[in-house]
């Protein structure tokens, strides 16, 4: 199926973000980008401080994910095994 005959509607999408607890000057990391749903209302509650870093195995995924031109947020093709790798090149961890 192309990703032009799909949409996913995220289920619980207001709810579980809210369960995040978003802090504005936060870092968060969505580790399954899918079609950005969660990543966008996140990045919606961040300010010019806080950043996302969002990991996906999907091409289609980090497709979707290149379309957000936000400088609080980058994508990475990845497994989300490789967090950690990606968290430092990233700077978040040391």
């Amino acid at each position: 199926m192309s990703s032009n005959c799909y949409q996913h509607i995220p289920v619980l999408l207001r709810e579980a973000v809210d369960a995040l607890n978003i802090k504005a000057d936060g870092c968060y990391l969505d580790c399954t980008f899918g079609r950005g749903g969660h990543s966008r209302l996140i990045l919606e509650r961040l300010n010019k401080k806080g950043r996302l870093i969002a990991i996906d195995r999907d091409a289609e995924a980090i497709s979707e994910g290149r379309k957000i031109e936000d400088s609080k947020f980058s994508i990475e093709r990845a497994n989300f095994s490789a967090m950690q790798d990606i968290l430092k090149k990233k700077e978040f961890i040391n």
